[in-house]
């Protein structure tokens, strides 16, 4: 399934990207994948640049959300903070996320076992169990909570609607939608934190890019999980303004991924999994039957990218964490959650598994491998 791509393609691509995401480069990632498999965090990435991520505050580039003066003011003064993290579940993604949260909150001064306590519990996906960890936090007199993609955010906002102890999310699509915010701009609630979504309309070019004579998408995600869904709406009117036949399926948990997967199986030229923690977590049966079925897939996120997609356009969500962190020491340094702006990440840069294509029966063009950041 050899596909060539023009360099007028290739320059719209990156012109759309530069335009969409910020003209910075993404940071260096060492990883490669074997056969389609997740890469081990020793391996070696090709074609890597440096940079850091810029920060959008309400649509508007801002440089106050490192740390200034006064927000560093509780981490000099020696005050011991104790922080609840509940993290949805465990994948790349949110662990990214979550490594990148204690960096900045390191660089901050806050350094776990002298001046910091982190309460790290993980839901497993269930959002019963989300809300029974927000509940013991609640008890046990945490002085912040962090959360970990949309379920575990709304579980947090739900448990602290009191305003008792603010909340800062990261690795949600949108909080508006989700009811976690009035607004990205001017939050209203001891609420706020980091977005996660992508430029869906420039991941669905990339695939038209790769497969020009690709008729059919699938839309895959967890049907659970009102980010998905934002995000599968959106993925379906890019697709059909490109020309694709759009066929939507939905898995209603992670036990059913499998049959979901294999339902389009023969029936699509390529898949498309947005920013989804079910299929996330759940990767290694999506690259199986991808390469059983020689069935390209394209995804939304790096991680999903590393363990069994083709490309995409992608946060880095170790930078996502490390402003959600910046956001929290504001916030530890007496500002009020409910006035610091909901932030997403304004670079971001084209990510691709040349081996995982090469797997499923994908030549990448050299203009398309010549543009990408990432190279696994």
């Amino acid at each position: 399934m050899k596909k060539f791509l023009s360099v007028a393609l290739s320059a719209a691509l990156a012109v759309s990207m530069m335009a969409a995401c910020g003209s910075g480069n993404s940071g260096e990632t060492a990883a490669q994948t074997s056969g389609g498999a997740a890469a081990e965090s020793g391996s070696e990435v090709q074609d890597s640049q440096g940079s850091d991520a810029s920060v959008t505050e309400s649509g508007d580039a801002s440089s106050d959300s490192s740390t200034d003066a006064s927000a560093g003011s509780a981490a000099a003064s020696g005050e011991a903070v104790t922080i609840g993290v509940i993290q949805y579940t465990q994948h790349a993604s949110l662990d990214e996320a979550y490594e990148g949260f204690k960096a900045g909150l390191e660089e901050a001064g806050y350094v776990e076992g002298e001046n910091l306590t982190l309460d790290f519990q993980n839901a497993s996906g269930d959002t019963s169990t989300a809300q029974t960890i927000c509940d013991n936090f609640k008890n046990s007199g945490v002085d912040l909570v962090l959360a970990i993609a949309t379920p575990a955010a709304q579980s947090a906002a739900n448990t602290f609607s009191d305003g008792s102890v603010p909340v800062v999310f990261t690795a949600v699509t949108d909080a508006v939608e989700a009811q976690l915010v009035e607004s990205n701009e001017a939050p209203g609630k001891n609420v706020t934190g980091t977005l996660d979504m992508p430029v869906i309309a420039d991941q669905i070019q990339v695939i038209r890019d790769i497969l020009p004579d690709a008729k059919t998408l699938g839309i895959l995600y967890t049907s659970s999980e009102a980010n998905s869904e934002i995000q599968a709406q959106e993925a379906q009117e890019a697709a059909e303004a490109l020309g694709f036949e759009v066929t939507v399926q939905t898995a209603s948990n992670t036990n059913e991924i499998q049959q979901t997967m294999t339902s389009v199986v023969g029936s699509v030229d390529a898949v498309y999994i947005p920013s989804d923690n079910g299929f996330a977590s759940a990767m290694g049966t999506v690259n199986q039957i991808a390469v059983d079925n020689q069935l390209p897939v394209f995804c939304a996120v790096e991680a999903m990218i590393q363990e069994g997609g083709i490309a995409t356009t992608a946060i880095n969500y170790f930078d996502l964490g490390k402003q959600t962190a910046a956001q929290a020491v504001r916030i530890l340094g007496g500002e009020s959650a409910s006035e610091v702006a909901v932030e997403t990440q304004q670079d971001c840069g084209l990510v691709v598994n040349k081996t995982f294509a090469e797997s499923v029966g994908v030549t990448i063009p050299d203009a398309i491998l010549d543009e990408a950041v990432t190279v696994y």
